[in-house]
């Protein structure tokens, strides 16, 4: 029988979304190395690609929309006929398949995993679903908007209900709508070596499309450009990747030529390394890691861009007591968080999280920011900054500082003269970032 086009992408994503949660894997680990595996083409893997992060990202709109035309509670559904059921419900909700490919497809998976028994279930589920999708009826705003938003964006409704108190309903709708678009990706330019008009020419003249950032001077956003690090431009050091936000950290970190810095959690270095570029490649530049592994990423980067100001030590800086020779001008600490500001870009984030996380990772970057501290010098700073967009993980936990440590003080950042800045995805096409500037002043 002559295979339906598309049918062996079809086949591949559902083996990786199977394996995703029989292993209780991390999304972006596992289909990457099941692509370079594949011996798929390129077209394929982009594919592939889509339909997995998508399904993922989607699934609790999916498992919404398949309940309203399924006889049977989906959890007494075979987990690889709901699988079937979530990728091809993703194809005929938010793809361009047309309704009888989707459906046709999902009976030779269901047949060839499963076997014929499920297949006149998988049908009929998904026939009503493509008849009906267009008059689905999601819970009204006004009457439950955290229910509206879990289900429309699909959300757990412990994050929407946490975003709608933190950020209220227009924003938390503005931030789910845009953790289910594709992330933006923007490159830093290496200003040491290229300026970034001649960088951006530089890349058109590939074919790659650029568009200037707004949020920092070196940032350049990017579409169709395939593979990054396969550009002579990155192999010449003349850009790394890096979001946005991330780039705003740099700048806010306000390191001068000569500085002492210490990088906490620098791996894999995007930071530190453009510490050192905004420094112009003159002071020293300390980064932590427990890591070594991870430290050997940081100087790798660091060869490739030309910076020759950082050193690397592995230090756990969540024990007591971390010890440095001397103190420092400035001091990063970009802590480990719940990643909610990322969920574009890792879309399993959403449902591995739990409200017990926030609570754990909180309690760690209250020490962190303690031992950071302590290596500030008078009339130093330390930054503290975060990809999450959580209150308790963030303003909390400065302000928890603050009231313990009075020989530091919170400096305006933000654009309204507030002492936080919070960048949010639906706004800034970037990551959701946090950034506060706490100086010593004795």
């Amino acid at each position: 029988m002559t295979p339906v086009p598309g049918e062996e992408e079809r086949s591949v994503s559902l083996v990786i979304l199977s394996e995703y949660q029989r292993r209780d894997a991390y999304l972006g680990p596992l289909l990457s190395s099941r692509m370079r595996r594949s011996g798929l083409d390129t077209r394929q893997k982009s594919l592939v690609t889509e339909l997995v992060q998508g399904t993922v990202r989607m699934l609790g709109n999916l498992d919404w929309a398949i309940r309203q035309f399924s006889n049977r509670r989906l959890d007494s559904v075979d987990p690889m006929v709901l699988w079937v059921l979530r990728l091809s419900a993703y194809q005929l909700m938010y793809t361009d398949v047309p309704d009888y490919a989707a459906c046709d497809i999902a009976a030779k998976l269901t047949r060839r995993n499963v076997g014929e028994a499920p297949v006149s279930y998988v049908n009929g589920v998904l026939r009503a679903l493509a008849r009906g999708m267009d008059g689905l009826n999601y819970p009204e705003p006004a009457d439950d908007p955290a229910g509206y938003l879990e289900v429309r964006y699909s959300h757990p409704r412990w994050i929407t209900e946490m975003w709608i108190d933190e950020l209220g309903f227009e924003k938390a709708e503005s931030v789910c709508r845009a953790d289910n678009m594709p992330p933006s990706v923007s490159i830093r330019c290496n200003l040491t070596r290229v300026d970034r008009t001649a960088l951006a020419d530089s890349l058109k003249r590939k074919g790659v499309e650029v568009e200037t950032g707004e949020v920092t001077p070196e940032a350049l956003l990017i579409k169709g450009s395939g593979p990054l690090d396969a550009l002579d431009e990155y192999k010449r050091g003349w850009f790394a990747v890096q979001d946005q936000g991330a780039m705003l950290v740099g700048h806010r970190v306000d390191a001068c030529s000569g500085m002492r810095v210490c990088d906490m959690c620098s791996a894999p270095g995007g930071k530190s390394n453009h510490l050192a570029e905004l420094m112009g490649d003159d002071g020293y530049i300390l980064a932590l890691d427990r890591s070594e592994g991870r430290l050997e990423m940081v100087m790798e980067a660091a060869g490739r861009l030309g910076n020759s100001i950082i050193e690397t030590s592995v230090v756990d800086a969540t024990t007591a007591g971390v010890t440095v020779d001397g103190l420092f001008d400035r001091v990063l600490l970009d802590a480990p968080c719940s990643g909610l500001g990322t969920l574009s870009r890792r879309p399993d984030i959403r449902w591995r999280r739990q409200p017990d996380d926030i609570t754990g990772l909180a309690a760690l970057q209250r020490s962190l920011i303690t031992q950071g501290a302590m290596l500030v010098r008078p009339g130093g700073a330390l930054i503290y900054s975060t990809c999450t967009i959580s209150r308790t993980e963030n303003e909390d936990v400065v302000l928890s500082f603050l009231g313990g440590h009075p020989e530091f003080e919170a400096i305006a950042s933000g654009e309204d003269g507030s002492p936080f800045t919070l960048l949010l995805p639906g706004s800034d096409r970037c990551d959701g970032t946090f950034i506060a500037v706490l100086r010593r002043m004795k």
